[in-house]
């Protein structure tokens, strides 16, 4: 039987690579999303805003696993090395923000009025 809607029916598939690339992002957003709710809590309830430290474990979770998405997302092109490049740095930046950065943070949450 002949079939003239086939080619209509077919969705195309999304490749793994780009599922994983956009895990990564979104758990670098949920991370990054961890400091500035942050500093919003320092703004209008600085009663209740947690140690750096505490802040810091927090958003590493996501942080740790957009890091390894971000990881198994490299294929050995350029144009993937350069897309993946993108959540791993935005992952790692996450996880070193605490570690580079705790006396400037503490300072500047803990002033906020």
């Amino acid at each position: 039987m002949v079939r003239p809607l086939r080619t209509q029916e077919r969705v195309p598939p999304v490749r793994p690579r780009h599922r994983s690339w956009m895990g990564s992002m979104v758990c670098a957003s949920a991370g990054w999303g961890v400091w500035w709710a942050a500093l919003a809590l320092a703004q209008w309830a600085p009663q209740a805003l947690p140690s750096i430290r505490t802040l810091g474990w927090i958003s590493a979770v996501p942080a740790l696993a957009g890091l390894a998405l971000g990881l198994f997302t490299v294929r050995a092109k350029d144009v993937w090395i350069f897309l993946a490049s993108i959540p791993i740095l935005a992952n790692g930046l996450v996880l070193a923000l605490p570690l580079l950065f705790s006396e400037r943070l503490e300072a500047l949450l803990r002033t906020l009025p």
